[in-house]
This record gives C-alpha cells, sequence and structure tokens, in this order.
C-alpha cells in the first residue's frame, strides 16, 4: 500500500507528541510560532498515524516533491500565511535547521530510515530561496512531514534511554521511551578541550568524586583538586557529566563553552538538573553530541571526534 505524502504531512503534525519536541529545535519565537502554525492546519485536516506506523511510511511513502504542483495541502498551507513567503520561508529555514540536527543524531545512533529523510531534507531546503509560491510551499510541506519522521524514528527505534547533547545550544536532554526527564543548559568543554562530538556511552558512575588534574601544576590547564556531587563517565579519556557548583546557574547555556566556566571536556550541569540525571543514568545509556548548528547531517557527522567504539582520538580530559 502507497501512502499519500499529504495524508502522512498532515498525519505527522497530528501525532506528534509535546514530550519528545527538541527544545534546541526553538531557535527563534518567530520562527517557532510559525512552523507551530503551519503544523496546526495539517493536523486539522487528518487523523493521527499510529506510532507503528512510521517507519512504514519511510519506506513506502513516494518520491517528494513535484516541482510546481500545488496540492490542496500546499495550498493550505500557503493560505495560513497570507501569501507571505517571507514568513513561510523563515518557518522552512527553522524545520530545516532543527531537522538536520535531530538527522544528526539519527546517523550516530545508524536509526532505519534517516538517510532517505535526510536527503529529502537536503532537496527540500534547496528550494526555500524559491519565490515560486507553489515550490517554497511544496518545500515546506516537506520539511515539515520529514521533521515529523525523523521525529518518530529517535521516539521508536532510538535507545529506550537516551542522553543528547548540543554544542551550539549549550543544552541537554535525556529521554526516557521519549519522555523528557531532563532539559537543562549546561557547559560544555573549552575551545582547546572542546567536549568530543559522536556516539558514546555512560561507562561508569562515581558519587561523590574528586577531579584531579591530570597536568602538571604551573601549566595553563591544571586546576586543584575538584570534589563533585556526582559523575557519569562517557569517555575513556576523562569526559564525564558532573554537577559544577562553582558555576553560577547564570552562567550555563549558550556561549558559557567559551566563558570563564568552560571545562576541560567534561559537561557541567546544574546541581538540580545533575542529581534527576544521576538518579535516572545507568551505564550503558548512550550520550550523542552533536554540533548542533543546524548544518547538513554529513558535515555535523564529519566532525566526529571519537572511533567505531567510542573513544577519543584526542587526548586526556577532565573537570
Amino acid at each position: 500500500m502507497r501512502i499519500s505524502l499529504n495524508v502522512i504531512r498532515a498525519a505527522v503534525a497530528a501525532r506528534t507528541r509535546a514530550v519528545w519536541d527538541p527544545p534546541w529545535g526553538m531557535l527563534v519565537l518567530g520562527i517557532a510560532a510559525a512552523a507551530a502554525m503551519t503544523t496546526q492546519v495539517a493536523a486539522a485536516a487528518h487523523p493521527a498515524l499510529p506510532s507503528t506506523a512510521a517507519s512504514a511510511a519511510i519506506a513506502e511513502r513516494p518520491a517528494p516533491m513535484a516541482a510546481g504542483a500545488l496540492t490542496p495541502a500546499d495550498e493550505a498551507l500557503l493560505a495560513r500565511y497570507g501569501g507571505n513567503l517571507e514568513v513561510l520561508r523563515a518557518a522552512g529555514v527553522g524545520m530545516l535547521s532543527q531537522a538536520r540536527n535531530e538527522a544528526t543524531a539519527g546517523s550516530f545512533l545508524t536509526l532505519p530510515g534517516v538517510a532517505r529523510l535526510n536527503a529529502e531534507l537536503e532537496q527540500a531546503g534547496r528550494l526555500l530561496p524559491s519565490t515560486d509560491p507553489a515550490q517554497l510551499a511544496t518545500a515546506v510541506g516537506t520539511l515539515q512531514t520529514d521533521s515529523g519522521l525523523i521525529h518518530s524514528e529517535l521516539r521508536d527505534h532510538g535507545a529506550s534511554r537516551l542522553i543528547i547533547v548540543s554544542l551550539r545550544d549549550q543544552r541537554l536532554v535525556a529521554y526516557d521511551h521519549g519522555r523528557i526527564v531532563v532539559d537543562t543548559p549546561v557547559t560544555t568543554g573549552r575551545p582547546e578541550l572542546s567536549t568530543d562530538v559522536g556516539l558514546m556511552h555512560v561507562l561508569s558512575v562515581n558519587a561523590p568524586w574528586t577531579m584531579k588534574s591530570p597536568w602538571h601544576k604551573g601549566t595553563p590547564l591544571w586546576y586543584p583538586d575538584t570534589p563533585v556531587t556526582s559523575v557519569a563517565w562517557f569517555t575513556t579519556t576523562g569526559e564525564g557529566l558532573h554537577d559544577a557548583p562553582w558555576e553560577p546557574p547564570s552562567a550555563f547555556g549558550p556561549g558559557s563553552e567559551n566563558g570563564p566556566y568552560a571545562s576541560h571536556g567534561c559537561i557541567h550541569l546544574p546541581s538540580a538538573a545533575q542529581a534527576t540525571l544521576f538518579a535516572w543514568v545507568t551505564v550503558g545509556t548512550p550520550v550523542v553530541v552533536i554540533p548542533g548548528d543546524g548544518s547538513a547531517a554529513d558535515q555535523q557527522v564529519a566532525q566526529q571526534s571519537v572511533d567505531a567504539r567510542g573513544n577519543p582520538v584526542s587526548g586526556v580530559r577532565g573537570l
């Protein structure tokens, strides 16, 4: 059975669960609002797609975008924006960036269906500069559909416990069967000791723990013995998720990797968030660190700095 692209587009928008919304997708409030309006148009037209159908929809749906063909769903999408192509385009740019970041995480996790969806994302993205209303509406509609399906892939085929960290957003989100258990700003490694990118796993946990500098006293990277409440190690070279009581709450978040509290490769969490994470996390939990810069997934994957076994190719880290 072949499933109509329009049916899938509307159905996926209707069924996307709030608990799985990727927090780093809301890059600009205006874009996020526009994307939300787009979803409402399609969601009102069709019933929800069963959760088990996501992979089948990926496999069976037709090739995307017949150039210049304005479907009823595209007409509704265009009408929703009152013919304002710039607002529609801005919504598409936000969808593309969000979907690329999630496709990067899906690529690291080798999830089924992501490769084809990623190819469609880029095909649709190339049409976003178009001034032709039909072509632009079709591109944005395709991005909406594919973004929802990548969502479904992460939710339905990702690990039951999953931690995703965006370096651009300096944000960590932990999921338990698609439900958000921790969503927090973080601080990652400074430029000369940036946190590794790729798929890693929690290797061990300790509570409490005292961080000891692997660098000699008097050298620029040395630090004194520093106690932390708990740490979940995710590399073999000393990178871990831990609290940082010396870092003020206001210091976490975007840009903090370049600030005075930037780590030596570890991921700092506010104390309350770390307490929740440590009570939940288990050895083996995947930790996926993505650049999160909205660039094409293959460009983000190319920044991977761990080997096939998740071991960093760089030197020692800590704190």
